[in-house]
C-alpha cells in the first residue's frame, strides 16, 4: 500500500448531467479566488499520467512518484493496467493559477471547497467513445492519489462500483493500512471509528447521500446565470455546504474501515477481492450473491472492529474462529486448547453451560513483547498477559472474564469458549509464546 498522513473523503455528485466525483480536504476559504500572478506550473508526463502542478520542484517531483505507485496499486489489485493517459491538475497556490490554467468551471470551488474531484472527459462518438477522466486536487497530502484512484476505475472499466465500495477502495491507496502495520490514521480518526461503534453495514451500504446533496449545491452554482461563461468562485460556498463536507468525511472514513476489514480478514479477503472486479468490471452490486450467508458473521467482526479501531490493529490477528468444531463439554471430561500470546480471542473447541462449573489447568509461558519479560498465564502487573475468557452465544458476545495459571469458573451465559492473553488490541502483534489450556466440566 501507499504512505499518506491525510486522509481524504471523495463524493458523488451530478454536475451538468455528468457524473463528478470529489474528495474533501480542510474546510474551505483558505486561498484568494482571484488570481494575482501567473504560477510557474510543472509538468510531467508518462504513457498513462500527465501531471501538471504548482509545487516546488522536489515536492511536485515526489507527487508524481506517489502518483505513478498510486497507478501501479490500482492496477496490481484490480488486475488491469491503465490505457491512456489521465490528466491530472494538483493545485498549491490556487490564488496564482488563472483560470485558462484550469479549464474546468468548477475547478476553483471544487479545490478550495471540497478538495478534489474526478471530472469526466468524453473523446470519440458512439461505440468508439472513451472516457478520460481529468483530476482537479488540492496540494493536500492524499488528495491527488485519493482522486487518481477513481480516475483510474472510470479509465479502465467505465466505473468506480457503489459509493462505499469506490471511497473506501480510493482511501486503501492512500493511508497505506496494509495487513502487517494494522490501522494506520490520525488519533481523531481512530476516535471517530470508536465512536462509531454500532454503525451497520446497511448504513455504509445506504452512503452517498450527503454527496447528492453538495451535488445540488454545486449545479446550482453551476446554473447560476450570473456565473455562465465564468469560473465559479469559492466565495460562494456556504456553511451549508462545509457542513455536508464534515459529514461525508465521517461517512467515508468508515467506508474505508469497512473496506479495510473485509480486505485484511482471511474469512472474506478473497470473496471480497472477487466482489470487487465484479463491482467495476461488471457494473454490478453483488454483495449478496457474495456474503449472504455470513452476513451476520461480518456484521459482528465489523462491530468489534470498530470497538477496538486504534492504530496498530491487526484485523488478521482478530478475526474470529468460525469454522473450528465446538462440542459441549461432559463432567468429568477433559478438553484441551492452545492459545497463542499473538491474536485476539481464540476458540476453545468448549461449548460451556452457564449452570455447569469448569476446572481449569494451564502450561506454558507468554510475553508482551519479542524482547519483554515472560509471564504465567495470571499475568503480571496490572493484569497483563493474564488468561482471558469471553462465552459467544449466537452472535452475542458475553463480558470478558479473568482467568489464571488454574481454578475454576462458572460462566454468566451458555456458548461458545474463546480465549485469549489480555494485552491491548493494538498491540498483541509482537506477542510471544502460547499456553495449553486443559478444561474439564464437574
Amino acid at each position: 500500500m501507499i504512505r499518506s498522513a491525510r486522509r481524504t473523503c471523495c463524493l458523488l455528485a451530478l454536475v451538468c448531467c455528468v457524473h463528478v466525483k470529489l474528495a474533501v480536504a480542510d474546510p474551505p476559504g483558505t486561498q484568494d479566488a482571484n488570481p494575482s500572478s501567473t504560477v510557474m506550473i510543472r509538468q510531467y508526463r508518462s504513457s498513462t499520467l500527465h501531471v501538471r502542478t504548482d509545487l516546488p520542484e522536489a515536492d511536485a517531483e515526489l507527487l508524481y512518484e506517489r502518483l505513478e505507485e498510486t497507478l501501479s496499486f490500482s492496477a496490481q489489485y484490480w488486475g488491469r493496467k491503465s490505457k491512456g493517459q489521465i490528466d491530472c491538475y494538483v493545485v498549491h497556490n490556487l490564488s496564482a493559477w488563472t483560470d485558462a490554467q484550469l479549464p474546468h468551471r468548477l475547478a476553483r470551488v471544487i479545490i478550495d471547497g471540497v478538495g478534489g474531484a474526478t471530472m469526466p472527459k468524453i473523446v470519440g462518438v458512439g461505440k468508439l467513445s472513451r472516457n478520460l477522466p481529468t483530476v482537479y486536487a488540492s496540494s493536500k497530502p492524499g488528495v491527488a492519489e485519493h482522486e487518481l484512484v477513481h480516475a483510474y476505475c472510470i479509465h479502465t472499466f467505465g466505473s468506480s462500483g457503489p459509493e462505499w465500495y469506490k471511497e473506501g477502495m480510493a482511501e486503501m491507496a492512500v493511508k497505506g493500512s496494509n495487513r502487517e502495520s494494522g490501522i494506520q490514521c490520525s488519533a481523531q480518526q481512530s476516535a471517530t471509528l470508536r465512536a462509531g461503534d454500532g454503525t451497520s453495514l446497511a448504513k455504509i451500504f445506504a452512503t452517498g447521500s450527503t454527496g447528492l446533496r453538495i451535488a445540488t449545491s454545486l449545479r446550482r452554482m453551476m446554473d447560476d446565470p450570473t456565473t455562465q461563461g465564468q469560473h465559479v468562485r469559492p466565495e460562494v460556498w456556504t456553511q451549508i455546504d462545509a457542513d455536508n463536507v464534515a459529514q461525508a468525511r465521517d461517512e467515508y472514513l468508515h467506508s474505508w474501515a469497512f473496506c479495510y476489514m473485509m480486505l485484511h480478514n482471511p474469512n472474506y479477503s478473497k470473496r471480497f477481492r472477487s466482489l470487487g472486479n465484479v463491482f467495476i468490471a461488471e457494473q454490478r452490486n453483488a454483495f449478496d450473491d457474495f456474503f449472504a450467508p455470513v452476513r451476520d458473521k461480518i456484521e459482528f467482526e465489523h462491530q468489534l472492529f470498530l470497538k477496538h479501531a486504534s492504530v496498530g490493529y491487526r484485523v488478521d490477528l482478530c478475526s474470529w474462529d468460525w469454522n473450528h468444531r465446538f462440542t459441549t463439554s461432559v463432567a468429568g471430561e477433559t478438553q484441551k486448547t492452545r492459545v497463542v500470546a499473538a491474536r485476539g480471542f481464540q476458540a476453545s473447541g468448549v461449548t460451556v453451560n452457564r449452570d455447569t462449573r469448569y476446572d481449569y489447568q494451564t502450561e506454558g509461558r507468554w510475553s508482551l513483547s519479542a524482547d519483554g519479560q515472560q509471564t504465567d498465564a495470571d499475568g503480571g502487573e496490572n493484569r497483563a498477559g493474564q488468561l482471558v475468557g469471553v462465552v459467544l452465544d449466537d452472535r452475542t458476545l458475553g463480558e470478558p472474564f479473568l482467568l489464571g495459571i488454574s481454578g475454576t469458573f462458572q460462566p454468566a451465559t451458555s456458548g461458545n469458549l474463546y480465549l485469549r492473553c489480555h494485552d491491548a488490541w493494538n498491540e498483541i502483534s509482537d506477542n510471544t509464546g502460547q499456553m495449553t489450556v486443559t478444561i474439564r466440566g464437574e
